[in-house]
Protein backbone atom coordinates (compact mmCIF):
# COMPACT_ATOMS: atom_id res chain seq x y z
CA UNK A 1 0.00 0.00 0.00
CA UNK A 2 1.18 3.60 -0.66
CA UNK A 3 2.85 5.41 2.49
CA UNK A 4 2.63 9.24 2.21
CA UNK A 5 3.02 11.88 4.64
CA UNK A 6 1.22 14.67 3.75
CA UNK A 7 1.12 18.07 5.57
CA UNK A 8 -0.57 21.37 5.11
CA UNK A 9 0.27 24.66 6.01
CA UNK A 10 -1.09 24.41 9.36
CA UNK A 11 -0.21 21.09 9.91
CA UNK A 12 2.89 20.13 11.83
CA UNK A 13 5.23 18.38 9.76
CA UNK A 14 6.56 15.28 11.08
CA UNK A 15 10.01 13.71 10.72
CA UNK A 16 10.53 10.53 8.55
CA UNK A 17 13.64 8.40 9.19
CA UNK A 18 15.60 6.82 6.44
CA UNK A 19 13.09 4.19 4.77
CA UNK A 20 13.17 1.29 2.75
CA UNK A 21 10.79 0.41 -0.18
CA UNK A 22 7.83 -1.24 0.35
CA UNK A 23 6.71 -4.66 -1.61
CA UNK A 24 4.18 -2.34 -3.97
CA UNK A 25 7.80 -0.40 -4.11
CA UNK A 26 7.17 3.33 -2.36
CA UNK A 27 8.89 5.19 0.06
CA UNK A 28 7.28 7.26 2.45
CA UNK A 29 7.91 10.83 1.78
CA UNK A 30 7.52 14.53 3.70
CA UNK A 31 5.51 17.21 2.50
CA UNK A 32 5.45 20.89 3.04
CA UNK A 33 3.11 23.08 1.42
CA UNK A 34 3.44 26.40 0.35
CA UNK A 35 0.80 29.19 -0.20
CA UNK A 36 1.88 32.19 -2.55
CA UNK A 37 -1.05 33.55 -4.66
CA UNK A 38 -0.15 36.75 -4.88
CA UNK A 39 3.87 37.00 -5.31
CA UNK A 40 5.93 39.80 -5.14
CA UNK A 41 8.76 40.50 -7.86
CA UNK A 42 11.38 39.43 -5.47
CA UNK A 43 9.79 35.96 -4.48
CA UNK A 44 11.63 34.63 -7.69
CA UNK A 45 14.50 36.59 -7.74
CA UNK A 46 18.34 36.19 -7.90
CA UNK A 47 20.19 38.54 -6.72
CA UNK A 48 24.11 39.02 -6.65
CA UNK A 49 25.71 40.94 -4.15
CA UNK A 50 28.65 43.53 -5.50
CA UNK A 51 31.28 44.84 -3.47
CA UNK A 52 31.84 47.96 -5.51
CA UNK A 53 35.47 48.43 -5.05
CA UNK A 54 36.36 44.83 -5.85
CA UNK A 55 34.44 44.05 -9.53
CA UNK A 56 35.54 46.31 -11.59
CA UNK A 57 37.55 49.65 -12.21
CA UNK A 58 37.09 51.25 -15.22
CA UNK A 59 39.24 54.76 -15.31
CA UNK A 60 42.35 52.94 -13.38
CA UNK A 61 42.24 54.35 -9.92
CA UNK A 62 42.27 50.95 -7.84
CA UNK A 63 38.86 51.26 -6.95
CA UNK A 64 35.90 49.67 -8.79
CA UNK A 65 33.18 52.34 -9.71
CA UNK A 66 29.73 52.83 -11.72
CA UNK A 67 31.66 52.89 -14.87
CA UNK A 68 32.94 49.52 -14.21
CA UNK A 69 29.46 48.18 -13.09
CA UNK A 70 27.94 49.31 -15.75
CA UNK A 71 29.90 48.03 -18.36
CA UNK A 72 29.63 44.36 -16.96
CA UNK A 73 26.20 44.42 -17.00
CA UNK A 74 25.92 42.10 -19.99
CA UNK A 75 27.64 39.51 -18.28
CA UNK A 76 25.41 40.01 -15.54
CA UNK A 77 22.30 39.65 -17.73
CA UNK A 78 23.70 36.52 -19.33
CA UNK A 79 24.63 34.85 -16.21
CA UNK A 80 20.49 35.30 -15.47
CA UNK A 81 20.86 37.29 -12.27
CA UNK A 82 17.78 39.49 -12.05
CA UNK A 83 18.16 41.66 -9.40
CA UNK A 84 21.96 43.27 -8.14
CA UNK A 85 22.82 43.89 -4.35
CA UNK A 86 25.68 46.87 -4.09
CA UNK A 87 27.45 46.90 -0.61
CA UNK A 88 27.23 51.25 0.40
CA UNK A 89 27.44 53.35 -2.06
CA UNK A 90 27.40 56.65 0.07
CA UNK A 91 30.15 59.03 0.87
CA UNK A 92 32.47 57.06 3.67
CA UNK A 93 35.78 57.20 5.42
CA UNK A 94 36.78 53.77 5.08
CA UNK A 95 37.20 51.39 2.62
CA UNK A 96 33.83 49.27 3.91
CA UNK A 97 31.62 52.49 3.54
CA UNK A 98 29.43 50.72 6.45
CA UNK A 99 30.10 54.05 8.19
CA UNK A 100 28.68 56.85 5.93
CA UNK A 101 29.61 60.34 6.12
CA UNK A 102 26.99 61.67 3.99
CA UNK A 103 23.71 60.31 3.02
CA UNK A 104 23.33 61.85 0.37
CA UNK A 105 26.25 61.83 -1.44
CA UNK A 106 28.19 58.69 -3.33
CA UNK A 107 30.97 57.69 -2.81
CA UNK A 108 33.83 59.57 -4.83
CA UNK A 109 36.38 56.59 -5.40
CA UNK A 110 33.28 54.70 -7.27
CA UNK A 111 32.31 58.17 -9.76
CA UNK A 112 29.51 60.99 -9.74
CA UNK A 113 25.23 60.86 -8.88
CA UNK A 114 25.18 61.27 -12.48
CA UNK A 115 27.37 58.16 -12.99
CA UNK A 116 25.22 56.08 -10.39
CA UNK A 117 22.01 57.39 -12.01
CA UNK A 118 23.23 56.12 -15.46
CA UNK A 119 23.75 52.92 -13.67
CA UNK A 120 20.64 51.93 -12.14
CA UNK A 121 19.10 53.05 -15.48
CA UNK A 122 21.34 50.83 -17.55
CA UNK A 123 20.76 47.84 -15.16
CA UNK A 124 16.91 48.29 -15.38
CA UNK A 125 17.33 48.42 -18.99
CA UNK A 126 18.78 44.55 -18.90
CA UNK A 127 16.20 43.65 -16.76
CA UNK A 128 18.10 43.78 -13.61
CA UNK A 129 16.79 45.22 -10.32
CA UNK A 130 18.94 47.81 -7.78
CA UNK A 131 18.57 47.47 -4.47
CA UNK A 132 21.47 49.17 -1.95
CA UNK A 133 22.90 48.63 1.13
CA UNK A 134 21.22 51.13 3.76
CA UNK A 135 22.87 51.23 7.25
CA UNK A 136 20.38 53.15 9.70
CA UNK A 137 21.35 51.49 13.33
CA UNK A 138 24.50 53.69 12.97
CA UNK A 139 26.68 56.73 11.10
CA UNK A 140 30.46 57.59 11.25
CA UNK A 141 31.57 59.96 13.72
CA UNK A 142 32.51 62.22 11.26
CA UNK A 143 28.98 62.95 10.09
CA UNK A 144 27.99 66.38 10.75
CA UNK A 145 25.24 65.04 12.96
CA UNK A 146 27.61 63.31 15.57
CA UNK A 147 29.71 66.81 15.58
CA UNK A 148 26.48 68.73 16.15
CA UNK A 149 25.80 66.41 19.10
CA UNK A 150 28.68 66.31 20.27
CA UNK A 151 29.00 70.11 20.23
CA UNK A 152 25.31 70.05 21.74
CA UNK A 153 23.93 72.22 19.04
CA UNK A 154 20.30 73.12 20.04
CA UNK A 155 18.33 69.94 18.22
CA UNK A 156 21.10 67.63 17.88
CA UNK A 157 21.55 66.97 22.08
CA UNK A 158 19.74 63.53 21.16
CA UNK A 159 20.31 62.24 17.83
CA UNK A 160 22.53 59.84 19.91
CA UNK A 161 22.77 58.10 22.93
CA UNK A 162 24.39 59.99 25.91
CA UNK A 163 25.49 59.04 29.33
CA UNK A 164 27.53 60.94 31.92
CA UNK A 165 28.64 57.34 33.21
CA UNK A 166 29.14 53.96 31.72
CA UNK A 167 25.81 51.96 32.39
CA UNK A 168 26.66 48.65 34.41
CA UNK A 169 25.31 45.25 32.41
CA UNK A 170 26.46 46.14 28.39
CA UNK A 171 28.34 44.57 26.47
CA UNK A 172 28.54 43.72 22.45
CA UNK A 173 25.12 43.53 21.13
CA UNK A 174 26.03 40.21 19.29
CA UNK A 175 27.46 38.41 22.40
CA UNK A 176 25.42 36.21 24.78
CA UNK A 177 24.65 38.55 27.51
CA UNK A 178 28.67 39.82 27.36
CA UNK A 179 29.24 42.23 30.77
CA UNK A 180 31.38 44.44 28.97
CA UNK A 181 30.18 47.67 28.72
CA UNK A 182 33.30 49.12 27.90
CA UNK A 183 32.94 47.70 24.63
CA UNK A 184 30.41 49.74 23.42
CA UNK A 185 30.22 53.27 25.66
CA UNK A 186 32.95 55.49 24.44
CA UNK A 187 34.06 58.71 25.50
CA UNK A 188 33.54 62.29 23.83
CA UNK A 189 35.76 64.70 25.33
CA UNK A 190 34.13 67.66 23.67
CA UNK A 191 31.17 66.54 24.64
CA UNK A 192 32.53 65.27 28.33
CA UNK A 193 30.04 62.17 28.01
CA UNK A 194 29.95 58.43 26.75
CA UNK A 195 28.22 57.65 23.77
CA UNK A 196 27.41 54.24 22.39
CA UNK A 197 28.35 52.45 19.98
CA UNK A 198 27.96 49.13 19.32
CA UNK A 199 29.99 48.75 16.26
CA UNK A 200 32.92 50.50 17.63
CA UNK A 201 33.61 54.11 18.12
CA UNK A 202 33.96 55.64 14.70
CA UNK A 203 30.19 54.45 14.02
CA UNK A 204 27.97 55.62 16.70
CA UNK A 205 24.86 54.38 17.33
CA UNK A 206 22.02 56.80 16.40
CA UNK A 207 19.18 57.55 18.69
CA UNK A 208 15.55 56.03 16.83
CA UNK A 209 13.80 57.05 19.82
CA UNK A 210 14.15 60.43 18.73
CA UNK A 211 11.28 61.60 16.00
CA UNK A 212 13.90 63.80 14.28
CA UNK A 213 16.09 60.83 13.27
CA UNK A 214 13.30 58.88 12.69
CA UNK A 215 12.12 61.37 9.95
CA UNK A 216 15.74 61.82 8.81
CA UNK A 217 15.91 58.10 7.92
CA UNK A 218 12.58 58.43 6.16
CA UNK A 219 13.84 61.36 4.28
CA UNK A 220 17.35 59.58 3.53
CA UNK A 221 14.92 56.56 1.97
CA UNK A 222 12.74 58.63 0.49
CA UNK A 223 15.73 60.24 -1.28
CA UNK A 224 17.04 57.69 -3.02
CA UNK A 225 14.09 55.81 -4.04
CA UNK A 226 13.15 58.56 -6.17
CA UNK A 227 16.74 57.77 -8.00
CA UNK A 228 15.03 54.54 -8.97
CA UNK A 229 16.63 52.27 -6.62
CA UNK A 230 14.43 48.92 -6.13
CA UNK A 231 14.86 48.24 -2.24
CA UNK A 232 17.75 48.84 0.72
CA UNK A 233 19.23 46.15 2.19
CA UNK A 234 18.81 46.84 5.74
CA UNK A 235 22.10 46.29 7.97
CA UNK A 236 22.07 45.02 11.83
CA UNK A 237 18.43 45.38 11.89
CA UNK A 238 18.80 43.53 15.02
CA UNK A 239 19.95 46.52 16.70
CA UNK A 240 18.17 49.32 16.21
CA UNK A 241 16.68 50.28 19.69
CA UNK A 242 18.14 49.18 22.99
CA UNK A 243 16.53 49.10 26.17
CA UNK A 244 17.98 50.15 29.39
CA UNK A 245 19.23 47.94 32.57
CA UNK A 246 16.04 46.95 35.18
CA UNK A 247 17.08 46.50 38.70
CA UNK A 248 20.62 44.96 37.31
CA UNK A 249 19.77 42.44 34.44
CA UNK A 250 21.89 42.97 31.80
CA UNK A 251 20.55 45.57 28.83
CA UNK A 252 18.39 44.22 26.03
CA UNK A 253 20.74 45.37 23.11
CA UNK A 254 19.35 43.04 20.57
CA UNK A 255 15.44 42.13 18.92
CA UNK A 256 12.98 44.78 21.38
CA UNK A 257 9.63 45.33 20.67
CA UNK A 258 10.93 48.58 20.31
CA UNK A 259 13.13 47.70 17.23
CA UNK A 260 10.70 45.33 15.72
CA UNK A 261 8.10 48.41 15.82
CA UNK A 262 10.76 50.71 14.37
CA UNK A 263 11.45 48.38 11.01
CA UNK A 264 7.74 47.75 10.66
CA UNK A 265 6.86 51.50 10.55
CA UNK A 266 9.88 52.04 8.47
CA UNK A 267 8.61 49.10 6.18
CA UNK A 268 5.10 51.49 5.80
CA UNK A 269 6.59 54.77 5.25
CA UNK A 270 8.85 52.81 2.16
CA UNK A 271 5.54 51.56 1.03
CA UNK A 272 3.88 55.03 0.72
CA UNK A 273 6.64 56.23 -1.69
CA UNK A 274 7.08 52.68 -3.65
CA UNK A 275 4.93 50.04 -2.73
CA UNK A 276 6.86 48.04 -5.19
CA UNK A 277 10.21 48.61 -2.90
CA UNK A 278 11.56 45.46 -1.63
CA UNK A 279 13.47 45.57 1.84
CA UNK A 280 15.63 42.46 2.92
CA UNK A 281 16.62 42.67 6.38
CA UNK A 282 20.23 41.42 7.69
CA UNK A 283 19.08 39.74 11.29
CA UNK A 284 22.17 37.47 12.38
CA UNK A 285 20.23 35.00 14.45
CA UNK A 286 18.43 31.96 14.44
CA UNK A 287 15.06 31.77 12.42
CA UNK A 288 12.62 32.12 15.23
CA UNK A 289 14.20 35.33 16.65
CA UNK A 290 14.54 36.43 12.19
CA UNK A 291 11.00 35.46 12.02
CA UNK A 292 9.92 38.16 14.26
CA UNK A 293 10.81 40.85 11.87
CA UNK A 294 8.18 39.49 9.56
CA UNK A 295 5.77 40.96 12.10
CA UNK A 296 2.60 39.12 11.23
CA UNK A 297 3.22 40.24 7.10
CA UNK A 298 3.29 43.95 8.70
CA UNK A 299 7.17 44.16 8.87
CA UNK A 300 9.98 43.85 6.46
CA UNK A 301 9.68 41.96 2.72
CA UNK A 302 12.11 39.27 3.65
CA UNK A 303 15.64 38.24 5.90
CA UNK A 304 18.45 36.69 4.89
CA UNK A 305 18.63 32.89 5.78
CA UNK A 306 22.17 32.38 7.37
CA UNK A 307 21.37 28.46 8.31
CA UNK A 308 21.29 27.86 5.06
CA UNK A 309 24.62 28.62 3.91
CA UNK A 310 26.31 26.82 7.36
CA UNK A 311 24.38 23.73 6.24
CA UNK A 312 25.42 23.23 2.87
CA UNK A 313 29.18 23.92 3.97
CA UNK A 314 28.43 22.01 6.86
CA UNK A 315 27.27 18.76 4.61
CA UNK A 316 29.69 19.01 2.05
CA UNK A 317 32.90 20.24 4.41
CA UNK A 318 31.60 18.28 7.41
CA UNK A 319 34.06 19.37 10.57
CA UNK A 320 33.98 23.40 9.23
CA UNK A 321 34.31 26.16 11.61
CA UNK A 322 30.81 28.09 12.03
CA UNK A 323 31.29 31.61 12.94
CA UNK A 324 29.39 34.66 13.04
CA UNK A 325 30.88 38.36 12.82
CA UNK A 326 27.45 40.38 13.60
CA UNK A 327 25.83 37.81 14.57
CA UNK A 328 24.39 34.64 16.71
CA UNK A 329 24.94 31.17 15.21
CA UNK A 330 23.76 28.17 17.41
CA UNK A 331 25.94 26.46 18.97
CA UNK A 332 26.90 22.62 20.22
CA UNK A 333 27.16 19.69 17.51
CA UNK A 334 25.09 20.35 14.25
CA UNK A 335 24.02 18.02 11.77
CA UNK A 336 25.85 17.53 8.88
CA UNK A 337 23.51 15.26 6.45
CA UNK A 338 20.85 15.60 4.17
CA UNK A 339 18.45 15.79 7.08
CA UNK A 340 19.65 19.24 8.00
CA UNK A 341 18.62 20.63 4.54
CA UNK A 342 15.21 19.58 5.07
CA UNK A 343 15.51 20.63 8.71
CA UNK A 344 16.07 23.98 7.22
CA UNK A 345 13.18 23.99 5.16
CA UNK A 346 10.96 22.95 7.52
CA UNK A 347 12.30 25.57 9.99
CA UNK A 348 11.75 28.59 7.51
CA UNK A 349 8.10 26.77 6.98
CA UNK A 350 7.69 27.19 10.93
CA UNK A 351 8.84 30.22 11.20
CA UNK A 352 6.89 32.43 8.91
CA UNK A 353 6.40 32.03 5.01
CA UNK A 354 9.11 30.74 3.60
CA UNK A 355 9.02 33.24 0.95
CA UNK A 356 10.08 35.62 3.97
CA UNK A 357 13.53 33.81 3.60
CA UNK A 358 15.95 34.64 1.33
CA UNK A 359 19.15 31.76 1.18
CA UNK A 360 22.55 32.42 0.07
CA UNK A 361 26.10 30.50 0.74
CA UNK A 362 28.13 33.60 1.49
CA UNK A 363 28.34 37.36 1.94
CA UNK A 364 30.87 39.93 2.81
CA UNK A 365 31.20 39.14 6.27
CA UNK A 366 32.13 35.31 5.71
CA UNK A 367 34.74 33.22 4.44
CA UNK A 368 34.09 32.39 0.92
CA UNK A 369 32.43 29.21 0.14
CA UNK A 370 35.03 28.24 -2.58
CA UNK A 371 38.28 28.68 0.69
CA UNK A 372 35.35 26.55 3.05
CA UNK A 373 35.11 23.85 0.95
CA UNK A 374 39.38 23.20 0.49
CA UNK A 375 38.76 24.90 -3.15
CA UNK A 376 37.50 21.90 -4.17
CA UNK A 377 35.27 22.48 -7.58
CA UNK A 378 33.35 19.69 -7.36
CA UNK A 379 32.13 20.34 -3.83
CA UNK A 380 31.50 23.74 -5.36
CA UNK A 381 29.45 23.28 -8.16
CA UNK A 382 27.47 20.90 -5.25
CA UNK A 383 26.47 24.20 -3.23
CA UNK A 384 25.70 26.03 -6.39
CA UNK A 385 23.21 23.23 -6.80
CA UNK A 386 21.62 22.92 -3.81
CA UNK A 387 21.19 26.66 -3.89
CA UNK A 388 20.07 27.26 -7.03
CA UNK A 389 16.72 24.22 -6.26
CA UNK A 390 15.84 25.65 -2.60
CA UNK A 391 12.70 27.95 -2.74
CA UNK A 392 12.88 31.66 -2.13
CA UNK A 393 15.02 35.11 -2.64
CA UNK A 394 18.54 33.55 -3.75
CA UNK A 395 21.64 35.64 -3.01
CA UNK A 396 25.30 35.23 -4.64
CA UNK A 397 28.06 37.22 -3.52
CA UNK A 398 30.36 38.49 -6.61
CA UNK A 399 32.88 35.67 -7.82
CA UNK A 400 31.17 32.67 -6.37
CA UNK A 401 30.27 31.41 -9.72
CA UNK A 402 33.79 31.32 -10.83
CA UNK A 403 35.28 29.52 -7.20
CA UNK A 404 36.67 33.85 -6.23
CA UNK A 405 38.30 32.28 -2.85
CA UNK A 406 40.79 33.92 -0.27
CA UNK A 407 44.39 33.92 0.36
CA UNK A 408 43.73 34.03 3.94
CA UNK A 409 41.73 34.26 7.14
CA UNK A 410 41.43 36.72 9.67
CA UNK A 411 41.47 40.25 7.32
CA UNK A 412 38.22 41.25 5.66
CA UNK A 413 39.73 42.29 2.57
CA UNK A 414 40.52 38.68 1.94
CA UNK A 415 37.20 37.71 1.50
CA UNK A 416 36.04 41.13 -0.82
CA UNK A 417 39.11 40.65 -3.33
CA UNK A 418 39.29 41.49 -6.77
CA UNK A 419 37.03 39.84 -9.19
CA UNK A 420 38.63 38.17 -11.61
CA UNK A 421 38.30 38.64 -14.86
CA UNK A 422 41.02 37.80 -17.66
CA UNK A 423 44.04 35.42 -16.50
CA UNK A 424 46.50 38.37 -16.87
CA UNK A 425 48.61 40.54 -14.24
CA UNK A 426 45.44 42.53 -13.60
CA UNK A 427 42.68 40.12 -13.25
CA UNK A 428 40.93 42.25 -15.86
CA UNK A 429 40.45 44.49 -13.41
CA UNK A 430 41.76 47.26 -14.69
CA UNK A 431 44.41 48.44 -17.37
CA UNK A 432 46.67 50.15 -14.52
CA UNK A 433 47.63 47.62 -11.81
CA UNK A 434 46.74 49.78 -9.26
CA UNK A 435 44.65 47.68 -6.49
CA UNK A 436 42.88 49.56 -3.84
CA UNK A 437 43.28 46.21 -1.63
CA UNK A 438 47.14 47.43 -1.59
CA UNK A 439 46.97 51.04 -0.84
CA UNK A 440 48.54 52.42 2.17
CA UNK A 441 45.69 55.12 2.51
CA UNK A 442 43.16 52.31 3.24
CA UNK A 443 45.66 49.96 5.27
CA UNK A 444 48.89 52.45 6.54
CA UNK A 445 50.72 49.10 7.62
CA UNK A 446 51.34 48.01 3.63
CA UNK A 447 54.03 50.22 3.36
CA UNK A 448 56.40 48.38 6.17
CA UNK A 449 55.17 44.86 4.90
CA UNK A 450 54.97 43.54 1.60
CA UNK A 451 51.80 44.12 -0.43
CA UNK A 452 49.72 40.70 -0.53
CA UNK A 453 47.54 40.82 -3.77
CA UNK A 454 50.12 39.72 -5.78
CA UNK A 455 51.16 36.54 -3.77
CA UNK A 456 47.29 35.86 -3.83
CA UNK A 457 46.53 36.26 -7.44
CA UNK A 458 49.74 34.06 -8.33
CA UNK A 459 47.93 31.32 -5.94
CA UNK A 460 44.35 31.96 -7.89
CA UNK A 461 46.34 31.95 -11.20
CA UNK A 462 47.70 28.85 -10.70
CA UNK A 463 44.90 26.13 -11.28
CA UNK A 464 44.48 27.99 -14.56
CA UNK A 465 40.47 27.99 -13.72
CA UNK A 466 40.32 31.27 -11.96
CA UNK A 467 38.87 33.79 -14.25
CA UNK A 468 35.95 34.71 -16.29
CA UNK A 469 37.54 34.10 -19.54
CA UNK A 470 38.67 31.09 -18.77
CA UNK A 471 36.17 29.85 -17.65
CA UNK A 472 33.52 31.10 -20.18
CA UNK A 473 36.18 28.83 -22.30
CA UNK A 474 35.29 25.29 -20.43
CA UNK A 475 32.08 23.68 -21.00
CA UNK A 476 32.00 22.22 -17.50
CA UNK A 477 33.34 24.73 -15.44
CA UNK A 478 31.84 25.96 -12.65
CA UNK A 479 30.80 29.25 -14.41
CA UNK A 480 28.76 27.45 -16.89
CA UNK A 481 27.86 25.46 -14.44
CA UNK A 482 25.68 28.70 -12.80
CA UNK A 483 24.61 29.12 -15.64
CA UNK A 484 22.88 26.63 -16.60
CA UNK A 485 21.08 26.47 -13.13
CA UNK A 486 19.98 30.16 -13.52
CA UNK A 487 18.51 29.28 -16.74
CA UNK A 488 17.37 26.40 -15.36
CA UNK A 489 15.57 28.01 -12.42
CA UNK A 490 14.49 31.31 -14.16
CA UNK A 491 12.61 29.06 -16.98
CA UNK A 492 10.97 26.24 -14.22
CA UNK A 493 8.58 28.21 -12.12
CA UNK A 494 8.51 24.69 -9.90
CA UNK A 495 11.97 25.36 -8.92
CA UNK A 496 11.38 29.32 -8.28
CA UNK A 497 8.08 28.88 -5.83
CA UNK A 498 6.48 25.49 -5.57
CA UNK A 499 3.16 24.82 -4.40
CA UNK A 500 4.80 21.34 -2.36
CA UNK A 501 7.99 20.19 -2.00
CA UNK A 502 8.42 16.51 -1.24
CA UNK A 503 11.46 15.19 0.22
CA UNK A 504 12.30 11.43 -0.01
CA UNK A 505 14.48 10.17 2.52
CA UNK A 506 15.87 7.19 0.26
CA UNK A 507 18.21 4.50 1.51
CA UNK A 508 21.69 6.50 0.29
CA UNK A 509 21.98 8.75 2.91
CA UNK A 510 24.01 10.80 0.38
CA UNK A 511 21.16 11.20 -1.90
CA UNK A 512 19.31 14.03 -1.97
CA UNK A 513 15.80 12.94 -3.86
CA UNK A 514 13.58 16.30 -4.03
CA UNK A 515 10.36 17.19 -6.15
CA UNK A 516 8.97 20.06 -6.40
CA UNK A 517 5.48 20.74 -7.68
CA UNK A 518 3.85 23.72 -8.86
CA UNK A 519 0.75 23.20 -10.53
CA UNK A 520 1.03 21.11 -13.32
CA UNK A 521 4.85 21.21 -13.69
CA UNK A 522 6.78 18.90 -11.41
CA UNK A 523 10.67 18.90 -11.10
CA UNK A 524 12.84 16.06 -9.50
CA UNK A 525 16.54 16.99 -8.13
CA UNK A 526 18.47 14.32 -7.71
CA UNK A 527 22.54 14.95 -5.88
CA UNK A 528 24.93 12.76 -4.65
CA UNK A 529 26.27 15.02 -1.81
CA UNK A 530 29.23 12.94 -1.79
CA UNK A 531 32.07 14.30 -4.51
CA UNK A 532 34.06 10.92 -3.96
CA UNK A 533 31.76 7.95 -3.91
CA UNK A 534 28.87 6.70 -6.09
CA UNK A 535 25.58 6.73 -4.29
CA UNK A 536 23.18 3.78 -5.33
CA UNK A 537 19.45 3.82 -4.02
CA UNK A 538 16.57 2.37 -4.72
CA UNK A 539 13.85 4.76 -6.56
CA UNK A 540 10.29 4.81 -5.04
CA UNK A 541 7.80 3.81 -7.43
CA UNK A 542 6.01 7.04 -8.07
CA UNK A 543 9.34 8.79 -9.04
CA UNK A 544 10.68 5.87 -12.07
CA UNK A 545 10.13 6.51 -15.93
CA UNK A 546 12.26 8.28 -18.39
CA UNK A 547 13.69 11.97 -17.94
CA UNK A 548 15.87 14.50 -19.91
CA UNK A 549 18.11 15.82 -17.10
CA UNK A 550 18.05 19.57 -17.75
CA UNK A 551 21.65 20.26 -16.86
CA UNK A 552 23.27 17.80 -19.04
CA UNK A 553 20.33 16.96 -21.80
CA UNK A 554 20.93 14.02 -21.38
CA UNK A 555 18.17 10.62 -21.62
CA UNK A 556 17.52 9.36 -17.77
CA UNK A 557 16.13 6.31 -16.58
CA UNK A 558 14.94 5.67 -13.12
CA UNK A 559 14.66 1.92 -12.52
CA UNK A 560 14.13 0.20 -9.66
CA UNK A 561 16.99 1.32 -8.34
CA UNK A 562 19.78 4.00 -9.74
CA UNK A 563 23.28 5.30 -9.36
CA UNK A 564 24.52 8.79 -9.06
CA UNK A 565 28.17 9.72 -10.09
CA UNK A 566 30.25 11.09 -7.29
CA UNK A 567 29.37 14.69 -6.86
CA UNK A 568 26.54 14.17 -10.04
CA UNK A 569 24.03 16.76 -10.00
CA UNK A 570 20.42 16.18 -11.97
CA UNK A 571 17.64 18.04 -12.42
CA UNK A 572 14.36 16.26 -14.19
Amino acid sequence: MLSILMVSCSQQITSTPPSTLTPEGEVAYESIRIDNDDPSWWDNAIFYEIWPRSFYDADGDGSGDFDGMTSKLPYLQELGVNGIWLTPVFEAPSYHGYDFQDFYSVESDYGTMEDFEEFVSAAHEHGIKVILDLVINHISDGHEWFQKSAAQEPGYEDYFIWKKEIPKHWGKAWADKEDNSQAVWHWNEQRGEFYYGAFGPTQPDVNLRNPKVVDEMNKLATFWLEKGVDGFRLDAVRYAIEDETVDGQDADQADTDATIIYWTQFSQHVKSINPGAMLVAEAWADMPTIGKYYDDGNGLDSAFDFDFGYVVSGILNAGGERSADFGTVKDGEEDNTRQALWANLKSRKATAPISFFSPFLTNHDQNRIMHTLGEDWSKAKLAATLLMTTPGTLYMYYGEEIGLSQYATGDDQYRRAIMQWEDNDAAGFNDTGEFWLDQSKWFPWIKEHKPWWEGYWQSQRANKNASVDAQAANPDSLLNHYKKLLQIRNDHVALQFPNEIRYYPVDNMNAWVVQNIKDEQKRLTLVNLNPEAEARFPVPKSLRGEYIDLLSGNKITLAEEFTLEAGQSLIL
